[in-house]
Order: structure tokens, then C-alpha cells, then sequence
């Protein structure tokens, strides 16, 4: 099922998210591939989404005049550059959707000045490339009515979550930077395995089961992680031994304090923009 029989789908820098969006909204149904236009300053990627899926490709002013919504996934610092070229495309009843890091609704509204246009600002993981990614959004002053655009786009890819903008710099140190932290003490415990005599593929196969069926459990029976936790934790017991080196060693202070300095520096990236 097409979710627009008129108009289409514009996403304006084809990297890897963008590349994905194209990928999700195909797959899901939400759009045809002659509905879906594709802009990006790289020809050859471009042409790759072209011969893949068979969208169109055209510069980002095409993209925007043909499209009903317009989704802008370029490095934060070119959305600025982007607008002011498609500017001059914008309607009200247009709306634009932002994926770049740091850039509050706010900020693109004055980018396009005083047209009443739809923004919405979305913030996903790294996890959609497996379909399983944490979503978040939030809407400016005219796209209260349009949360449902942002929903059906994304929610191919994962889980998506309205949010207050003011959560925005918390919520991305947890979700938008956490599977870079998992990965670490994944990376970490896959070192320990070489260090004990198993082999490369061993470890890895140990560490990817690990997180693997830990996640898996915390999906599929529903059990609340501390519960979990001591079902794993026997009296007098291997798992009790080593929790007690986490607690001796602050670990969960530690967590937050990690999590903390990653919102700190999401604050700080927005206000230098």
C-alpha cells in the first residue's frame, strides 16, 4: 500500500542513512520507486539508488518541488547551505524532515525564514541498519499535525519515539551514542577471549552470542533486567563473584558519568552550530 498516490519523497543526501530511508520506504510499501527522488553532490551514489531501486535522481531544488516531503540528511553544518537552495520550493503544505545532528527545528525555521513549512527533527541510531534501531523525533511550531509522516517513514527501520527537543541532547547520548559503548565492552570481551587462548573466530562467535542472546532474552520474555540479572546469580555463585568487582569499582557511577560527558558534548556541538 502507497501511502501518497500525489506527490512524493525527496531525500537530499544519499550516504548511508539516507541510502537506508531509500531502502526502508521502498521496502515497506510507502512509497513507489517513481515517487522517490534522490539528490547528492556524488553522482556515483546517486546512480547506485538509481540502478538498485529504480527512484529518480535530480538536484536538491527538483528534489524539493517534487516532493510532498523533503528529508535532508547531509553533515550538520550544510543543512544551513541546503535550505537557502531550496527555499524557494518550500509550502506550507510541504514537509521537511531533518536527520543532521544538533540542528533544532528552531534553527531550520529560521533558515527558511517566515514560510509556515512543516519541520521535523529526527535523531536515529546506528541499529536501523539491521531494522532495529532506536528513532527519535520531535516537531516544530507548524508540524504538529504531521507526526504521523515521521512515523510511517521510520518505523520500517525501528521503534520510534516522540520526544520534548529539551531530551534531545540526553536521549542521544544514550540511544545515538550507546551502541557505540555496547560495542566497546563487546570489543573488550572479545580481547579477554584471544587473551585465554581462544581463537579469532571463536571469540567472536562467543561475543557475538553473548549480546545476541542477552538482548534476545530481554526481548522475548519480557523479564525485567534486574530480574534477569539474578536469575544469572546464583548464592556464592560465578556471576555474584564478578557483579561484586562492578559495584567495588562504581561501575554504574561510571556508566553515568560516560553517559553525562556524551551529553555534554551533544550540547556543545549544537551550540557551536
Amino acid at each position: 500500500m502507497v501511502m501518497k498516490k500525489n506527490g512524493g519523497i525527496g531525500i537530499i543526501g544519499c550516504g548511508n542513512m539516507g541510502s537506508i530511508l531509500v531502502d526502508a520506504v521502498l521496502s515497506a510499501g510507502l512509497y513507489h520507486p517513481s515517487t522517490v527522488y534522490v539528490s547528492d553532490i556524488r553522482k556515483e551514489q546517486t546512480d547506485r539508488l538509481k540502478n538498485d531501486f529504480g527512484v529518480s535522481s535530480a538536484d536538491n531544488r527538483t528534489t524539493a518541488e517534487r516532493s510532498d516531503v523533503i528529508i535532508i540528511a547531509v553533515k550538520p553544518d550544510k543543512v544551513k547551505d541546503v535550505i537557502t537552495e531550496i527555499r524557494e520550493a518550500l509550502t506550507p503544505s510541504k514537509v521537511l524532515i531533518s536527520i543532521a545532528a544538533g540542528v533544532s527545528t528552531k534553527k531550520i525555521e529560521q533558515f527558511i525564514r517566515k514560510m509556515p513549512v512543516s519541520v521535523i527533527r529526527v535523531m536515529p541510531n546506528i541499529n536501523v541498519k539491521v531494522k532495529s534501531g532506536i528513532i527519535v523525533y520531535c516537531t516544530g511550531r507548524y508540524a504538529r499535525k504531521n507526526c504521523k509522516i515521521a512515523e510511517k517513514i521510520f518505523s520500517p527501520l525501528g521503534i520510534v519515539l516522540k520526544l520534548p527537543e529539551s531530551k534531545f541532547d540526553i536521549v542521544t547520548a544514550i540511544s545515538g551514542s550507546g551502541p557505540g559503548f555496547l560495542f566497546y565492552i563487546a570489543e573488550s570481551i572479545k580481547r579477554i577471549c584471544r587473551e585465554n587462548g581462544f581463537s579469532e573466530s571463536q571469540s567472536a562467535t562467543i561475543t557475538k552470542y553473548l549480546f545476541y542472546g542477552s538482548a534476545k532474552m530481554l526481548f522475548e520474555t519480557g523479564i525485567e533486567p534486574e530480574k534477569l540479572k539474578a536469575m544469572v546469580s546464583s548464592p556464592g555463585g560465578t556471576t555474584l563473584a564478578g557483579l561484586e568487582v562492578f559495584e567495588k569499582g562504581k561501575f554504574p557511577y561510571l556508566l553515568k558519568k560516560v553517559i553525562e560527558k556524551a551529553e555534554s558534548r551533544s550540547r556543545e556541538l549544537r551550540k557551536n552550530l
